[in-house]
């Protein structure tokens, strides 16, 4: 399951509907231009694992109509970090976009992936908080937003686990006769 893009393009998705049209994704540490101000570019994302909940236990799923069982392993979870920049012309269009930002954390507290469900989208660092090189005559400012705990694990049940259910038990003792 490529969780990691699903996530990425739903963020993309509700920037460009709550912020931004013209927002684009753009690797992370890649030097980019925005093509056009006023611009909202996102950086990442940039993994990082959320060690305190990895376990090494094992799934197992008994499906009764059919007798059969299948089981894996539970997927690892990872934050995804991204970089918001924004570029525009005047300082008010920077305050503008400043408030819309500010504004998707409140009323989007939890991201809607298809195909994984919520996950929660959180601010680590305000748009205007992280420092930045400007090397050109337009307002930019800065951020750092986490969608947390995405689930990534390889979707292939474990063959030791994969059979049938036993149905009915049947027990036969065959006693040697006595001499």
């Amino acid at each position: 399951m490529e969780t990691i893009r699903l996530a990425t393009e739903a963020l993309i998705r509700l920037l460009k509907a709550e912020i931004d049209s013209d927002a684009m994704l753009v690797a992370a540490d890649d030097v980019f231009e925005a093509p056009k101000v006023p611009a909202l570019l996102v950086q990442g994302p940039t993994l990082i694992e959320d060690a305190r909940r990895r376990t090494l236990a094992h799934w197992i799923a008994n499906d009764r109509e059919t007798m059969t069982c299948t089981g894996g392993a539970y997927p690892r979870l990872y934050h995804l970090d991204f970089d918001l920049v924004v570029s525009v012309g005047t300082e008010r269009e920077l305050l503008v976009f400043t408030s819309k930002v500010a504004v998707l954390y409140q009323r989007y507290p939890v991201l809607a992936v298809d195909g994984i469900g919520g996950l929660p989208l959180t601010e680590l660092t305000p748009l205007g908080g992280l420092r930045r090189v400007n090397l050109s005559n337009l307002r930019q400012a800065s951020g750092r937003l986490r969608i947390e705990d995405c689930p990534v694990g390889d979707d292939v049940p474990l063959a030791s686990v994969s059979g049938r259910l036993i149905g009915a038990v049947r027990i036969e003792l065959a006693m040697k006769g006595t001499e």
